[in-house]
């Protein structure tokens, strides 16, 4: 079994004139070498793809449900800024203005990955025309 000579215990023994592990009651080996595991980057095994659109009758809607086989998703914001709350309360209380804090602001064009299997509500910035938010979401089968 392979050891380690130029650590700083085996120079400080070495400088005393005894083994670090006699002084210590340790040993100072190297561990053996572990088998190599084969790891394989699967795909997703399906996608759902959908716009949601918020207006002057729908300033809030369910933009993620809660899900524990979604691996990702792509959320992007097409016509106008939202807002991405994490529940329904927070995406009224910041709806229809831009100064809200209580939520995440997303500027349109811009995607935003998300990899949490929590449930997200999308509020609009504006109720002066529609906001269209894309989301693409990747799920495993099991």
């Amino acid at each position: 079994m392979a050891t380690t000579n130029d650590s700083h215990v085996a120079k400080l023994a070495g400088q005393a004139g005894g083994t670090a592990a006699a002084d210590h009651g340790y040993d100072d080996s190297l561990p053996e070498v572990y088998p190599v595991l084969s790891v394989r980057n699967e795909s997703p095994a399906l996608a759902t793809a959908r716009c949601v659109k918020l207006g002057t009758n729908n300033t809030t809607a369910l933009l993620l449900p809660q899900d524990p086989r979604r691996r990702s998703a792509l959320v992007l914001a097409i016509d106008n800024d939202v807002y991405v709350a994490s529940s329904l309360e927070l995406a009224q209380a910041v709806e229809g203005a831009t100064t809200g804090s209580d939520a995440f602001y997303l500027s349109k064009g811009v995607p935003l990955p998300v990899t949490s299997k929590a449930a997200l509500w999308v509020a609009c910035t504006t109720t002066g025309s529609s906001s269209r938010v894309s989301v693409l979401v990747e799920k495993d089968d099991e």
